[in-house]
């Protein structure tokens, strides 16, 4: 079995809408971290590999 990946992209409102009716919420530093990130101009990528060095260096 193959799994396709999809191109797909949601957006900052409809993820925060999707991880409400989990029950999740972002913490004030991941707030925060995500505003300093879209303040810089980043791309997706960027933001994503900044977000993934912070949490390997919290370790």
């Amino acid at each position: 079995m193959t799994r396709q990946s999809s191109k797909s992209v949601i957006g900052t409102k409809a993820f925060a809408a999707i991880t409400a009716v989990e029950g999740l919420t972002l913490s004030v530093e991941s707030k925060s971290r995500l505003a300093n990130l879209k303040a810089k101009g980043l791309n997706n990528d960027e933001r994503r590999a900044e977000i993934i060095r912070a949490y390997r260096a919290a370790r």
